[in-house]
């Protein structure tokens, strides 16, 4: 019994003696040491990344505008002892699901301290049918969507197709004849939909001088493609090789492509590129799938655009045959081997966005991009409506209360229009 005791209180002491080792370290956590681009052992204000940056003043306790290790570590304990990580509650539907009883549940997710802000739109037939935002937030503000980027990305890439720069269903060879086996075999759609042997990495990885088309190059090299084809192997690091051909191949840069296919004719004031951590930048590196960021006015503006099959204000912008071939349902019954712990196995995948459900004929029902920043767009052809919404959390944390709003929304009755 006595040596149950000992051998007790010596793993006690050891569990304390390591726990205050890790709180004294003055490294950064190694998961964010990656985002040390200029290796000062401290995170700047840019570089900490959008949760981060909300609470930045108050986990800079010394005032040095840089955070150290111990400052994050303590910040991450407290967070843990307070139960700001734990997942955002989801209560039960409002007895009225009307459009006060939306507003009403956007708004206490704010006031009970759930979310810092939140915002929300939802179409019918390209038009608005309803529109909120709780806490302080800017519909018009420019927000890090994260992996939601992928669906823009995938829709500039059906412009780009109808106007005959690049096909759809060719290898990538057919941009760049002097690629290898490994990534010129791979397909344009497979990239879109995860599927063309492409590794699971974010491919977001270089220091901010890096051009697209460097990026592009190094990850080539890095990653020579040796993985299996007909795969879901979901990641950034395939649009990023693949946004860089493009530009070598239309001698246009990646912005200038994407003010002509969806900026220009949408009217998209808010949206910028930049990296998915330290935010939009003017020059440098950026990701093409992972790194826009747009406000919630100007997303809504890009779903009724899709509600409308490539129509905007009555001119189209995308041709009915492109986004027929960016809704086709690409996984199928293929192995996912690399599949987000937040999408549900049952999902498939379109261009740029995860398809929930589909129709005997491959054809996508019912899409939705969700970001690793809380943002949910989603489109569902059965039901005639299209919505966003989006805040700036972690969305591991609020997933179900997301899903859960996408619901309410869908029950919600608006009335006559």
């Amino acid at each position: 019994m006595m040596r149950l005791v000992f051998f007790g209180l010596a793993g006690c002491l050891l569990l304390l003696a390591l726990l205050l080792l890790w709180w004294l370290d003055p490294r950064l956590p190694a998961g964010l040491a990656p985002q040390d681009y200029d290796r000062s052992g401290t995170l700047s204000r840019e570089q900490a990344g959008p949760l981060l940056r909300r609470d930045f003043d108050r986990i800079d306790r010394d005032g040095s505008g840089e955070l150290d290790g111990r400052e994050l570590r303590r910040h991450i304990l407290s967070n843990w002892l307070t139960g700001r990580t734990r997942p955002v509650p989801v209560p039960a539907f409002p007895e009225h699901r009307d459009a006060a009883g939306l507003r009403g549940w956007l708004d206490d997710a704010v006031d009970a301290g759930h979310l810092r802000s939140v915002g929300m739109i939802l179409l019918r037939d390209g038009e608005v049918l309803f529109e909120h935002q709780a806490g302080d937030f800017d519909a018009r503000a420019p927000l890090p969507l994260g992996s939601a980027g992928m669906w823009p990305a995938a829709a500039q890439i059906g412009c780009l197709a109808q106007r005959g720069e690049l096909d759809l269903e060719a290898p990538l060879s057919q941009l760049d004849s002097k690629l290898g086996q490994g990534w010129g075999r791979m397909t344009v759609g497979g990239i879109l939909a995860h599927t063309a042997g492409a590794p699971a990495v974010s491919g977001a990885s270089f220091p901010p001088e890096t051009g697209l088309q460097t990026a592009a190059r190094a990850l080539m090299a890095r990653y020579p493609a040796g993985l299996p084809e007909r795969e879901l192997r979901f990641g950034g690091a395939g649009l990023q090789v693949l946004a860089g051909l493009v530009e070598a191949g239309t001698n246009r840069s990646w912005r200038r492509l994407f003010i002509e296919c969806l900026g220009w004719p949408l009217s998209l004031d808010s949206a910028s590129f930049g990296h998915p951590v330290t935010g939009p930048t003017a020059q440098g590196f950026f990701s093409p799938g992972l790194g826009l960021h747009m406000g919630l006015d100007d997303y809504g503006r890009f779903l009724g655009m899709l509600q409308q099959y490539g129509r905007f204000d009555g001119v189209g912008i995308i041709e009915l045959s492109s986004i027929e071939q960016l809704e086709r349902e690409r996984v199928g019954a293929l192995p996912q081997v690399d599949r987000p712990h937040w999408a549900d196995p049952d999902w498939g995948h379109a261009a740029g966005a995860w398809c929930e459900r589909r129709d005997e004929a491959g054809q996508c029902r019912r899409l939705s991009a969700p970001g690793d920043y809380g943002a949910l767009p989603w489109l569902d052809r059965d039901r005639r409506i299209a919505g966003v919404i989006l805040t700036v959390d972690s969305l591991p944390r609020i997933r179900e209360w997301l899903f859960a709003t996408r619901e309410l929304a869908e029950q919600t009755h608006f009335g006559r229009r």
